[in-house]
């Protein structure tokens, strides 16, 4: 084996060509990567929703679809809580929760 030219004055043309070898071979493979990240069939993807998420979608269009806020009765929830006259029922609460749950579950 012949010693290395560190000075960069010429000398071992075989390390250079080697390199230069070894250059064109990790083009060569990176080109090859691209080509088959590239999916072979175009047009057969497909998607599917579980229920939850169908429903949810519903459940989206319907809230898009609303009126919006009741500010009547948003004024008036909030005239009895400031008199002290709105009670919270937390059996109702707690149903609704259950049932809300039971739906999307």
């Amino acid at each position: 084996m012949a010693p290395i030219d560190i000075a960069g004055t010429g000398g071992n043309s075989r390390i250079d060509s080697d390199r230069r070898a070894a250059g064109t071979r990790s083009d060569e493979s990176r080109d090859t990567a691209k080509e088959t990240a590239a999916p072979a069939v175009l047009g057969d993807d497909r998607v599917e929703l579980t229920d939850t998420a169908t429903r949810l979608s519903a459940l989206a269009d319907d809230v898009r679809a609303a009126n919006g806020v009741d500010l009547e009765k948003v004024e008036a929830i909030r005239q009895r809580i400031a008199d002290g006259e709105y009670e919270i029922d937390a059996g109702q609460i707690a149903d609704a929760l259950i049932r809300q749950e039971q739906e999307l579950g």
